[in-house]
């Protein structure tokens, strides 16, 4: 595994406070996330950049085994999940190491947006290590609508460097690794801390600072479709995501 070391300390400071972030707690998101997969007692689980185990734990109880991968040991060192069926393991999901046809179902939330390089090949792997007839539930923000894109992607250029997508962007990496039947479930989550999401995220202030003033400086646009209310000095925003099942 090769990774650049701004990234160790981007992680590292990132995995501090990350279990402090509202959204990655979120009962109805994760809720959602579960349901939409439709997990039974007898799959083998791939949970892919799983940061804190969030997602691995709450699969844990009604799944054979789970198993998340994540590029950061600092932030798998803040998954303190016990539990004998789940298993955490500091792999990048773009060096092969898995055997081929292994898991029932594999997850994604978050992350796809992280894997800059070789994007397409991560997704490819997810593809060779899944069981025929097996699916992939890859989970990720989006912008509320396509003509605020622009605003999303420069907020978030001042956060950290990362990949915008749109719906058709994650539905033609999916089929490009060869899933079919693919659809889409999106997720609204209403009054969305700005503030929690930033002083939560390991940034300065003066980043903090700036991508806050973007929020409540936008355009008249951005402010109508996030919905956005200023609440006793915080930005309150609806924020989308879409969840993407295909069948392998």
């Amino acid at each position: 595994m090769n990774y650049k070391k701004k990234d160790e300390l981007f992680w590292k400071t990132r995995s501090e406070h990350y279990n402090e972030l509202d959204w990655v707690n979120d009962s109805s998101y994760i809720n959602e996330i579960i349901s939409s997969g439709d997990f039974n007692k007898n799959d083998l689980v791939l949970d892919v950049g799983t940061g804190t185990g969030v997602i691995a734990h709450s699969l844990s109880p009604l799944v054979k085994k789970v198993i998340g991968i994540d590029i950061s040991q600092d932030m798998l060192d803040h998954s303190k999940w016990k539990n004998s069926n789940k298993y955490f393991l500091n792999q990048d999901i773009r060096d092969p190491f898995f055997n081929e046809g292994l898991y029932d179902k594999i997850t994604a939330r978050m992350v796809f947006h992280h894997v800059i390089d070789k994007t397409q090949d991560a997704m490819d792997e997810c593809y060779r290590i899944g069981k025929k007839g097996g699916k992939m539930i890859l989970i990720e923000g989006v912008p509320i609508v396509p003509e605020v894109k622009e605003e999303y992607a420069e907020m978030f250029k001042l956060k950290e460097e990362r990949l915008t997508f749109l719906e058709e962007d994650l539905t033609t990496l999916m089929k490009n690794s060869g899933y079919k039947n693919i659809k889409v479930q999106p997720y609204v989550m209403e009054n969305f801390s700005v503030k929690n999401w930033l002083e939560k995220s390991g940034l300065g202030m003066e980043k903090i600072n700036k991508i806050f003033d973007l929020h409540i400086n936008g355009s008249d646009e951005f402010k109508k479709a996030h919905n956005m209310k200023i609440v006793e000095g915080d930005c309150l925003i609806d924020t989308k995501n879409l969840i993407v099942i295909g069948e392998k």
